[in-house]
């Protein structure tokens, strides 16, 4: 008999399962079937028999056994059952744990409490979640008027709720990921983003990122690095991407270049959201919530997260991206910290031996290298250094 906590590894494993397997509709299929109809059928009954105050008093029961940090709030005049979770039990087991096998953990609530609730004709008015352990649920009463809640509880008043990027609906409907563009989906974000181009040129912020093969080769449409994007050290240029690492000290220098940017020509701002890492506030720092890219490589087959193990680079995982996106890639300024100038980044000399830290590692780069460019093929330009490089790794 599993824990009330440890069955969320297994519902992380069996999603991605679903996804890569069969598709994205057939894990939508399971969280309706095998949730909502099945294991969590007494939301459903209580629903149908009390109304909102059914499932009040079900999901409270819930949050005692599976020791919930949330508010649930009801007020049946208003037709409105509010839910503000402060730290989720089940997505914070992922977290503390380091365990991110599925794409999209957090949205199998919504795939399975939206279709429960329409069976009882209610619906969920209004919901979000940061993907860091917080969220927030209107639920109400088709049948009649509703109104919003407005509670001290609100979770969006907690600063942990600035973390993380937004997923959010509106009457049970996916409401897009950025203001500009249509596409709920965050792959459906980066792809037609992206759209515009055949070419992509990555760049880390190694030397060869400056040489003369890397300027003679470097194309309209550029990643980089937010290093780079603050301080221009190996790109003076406006690039079409920028993927923010997940230990960065620039977010201020990013966020100055960033605003006083016309807006029709800011990059998109992205981010890996890996689960080991610090939770970055980018919203204190006046920057909007970057695209996670982490969905679409899972997707691709091009990074299987390992818990506590080293994992790749920001520039590598910018590379890993752009094969994702199928584009004819140039790369350069990966030198794995070997540029036989001794620097270890353009402009920083290495006065010692350089040490890889705990969270990577020589052979997770070239191990994620190597396979990134087998899955590119012909359409991929290397600089000679890096393949030297792998070569003889």
């Amino acid at each position: 008999m599993l824990g009330c906590q440890d069955f969320c590894g297994y519902y992380d494993w069996t999603f991605h399962y679903l996804r890569r397997k069969f598709g994205q509709e057939a894990v939508h299929k399971f969280w309706i079937q095998a949730i909502a109809l099945d294991s969590q059928s007494h939301y459903a009954a209580a629903g149908l028999e009390r109304g909102l105050a059914g499932l009040y008093d079900t999901w409270v029961k819930t949050g005692v056994e599976e020791k919930c940090d949330w508010t649930f709030t009801l007020d049946e005049a208003k037709n409105v059952l509010r839910l503000d979770m402060r730290e989720c039990p089940s997505k914070g087991f992922l977290l503390k744990n380091d365990r991110n096998a599925d794409e999209d953990y957090c949205d199998h609530c919504i795939g399975w409490i939206d279709p429960a609730l329409q069976s009882i004709g209610a619906e969920v008015a209004s919901h979000e979640h940061n993907h860091c352990g917080q969220c927030w649920w209107e639920m109400r009463m088709k049948d009649r008027p509703h109104e919003s809640l407005f509670v001290d509880v609100d979770i969006r008043k907690d600063i942990r709720w600035q973390r993380g990027f937004l997923d959010r609906w509106r009457e049970g409907v996916a409401l897009p990921v950025l203001a500009r563009q249509a596409p709920t989906d965050p792959c459906d974000v980066l792809r037609d983003w992206f759209s515009g181009t055949d070419q992509l040129t990555v760049l880390g912020r190694g030397p060869s990122a400056l040489d003369s093969w890397t300027i003679g080769r470097i194309g309209d449409a550029v990643i980089v690095t937010d290093p780079t994007y603050a301080t221009h050290d190996v790109y003076e240029g406006e690039p079409l991407g920028v993927l923010i690492g997940d230990r960065s000290t620039q977010l201020e220098a990013v966020s100055e270049r960033f605003n006083k940017t016309d807006p029709d020509h800011r990059p998109l701002l992205m981010h890996m959201f890996l689960p080991g890492c610090p939770m970055i506030d980018f919203v204190s720092v006046g920057l909007p919530r970057p695209v996670p890219i982490l969905p679409l490589l899972i997707r691709h087959g091009l990074y299987t997260h390992q818990s506590g193990l080293p994992y790749p680079t920001t520039g590598v995982f910018a590379l890993m991206l752009a094969v994702a996106l199928s584009k004819h890639i140039t790369v350069a300024g990966i030198d794995l910290y070997k540029h036989p100038s001794g620097r270890v980044y353009n402009g920083e000399v290495a006065t010692y031996k350089f040490t890889w830290p705990n969270w990577h590692s020589e052979a997770c780069e070239t191990t994620h290298i190597s396979a990134a460019l087998t899955k590119a093929g012909k359409s991929v330009r290397v600089h000679p250094r890096l393949e030297r490089l792998l070569r003889d790794a």
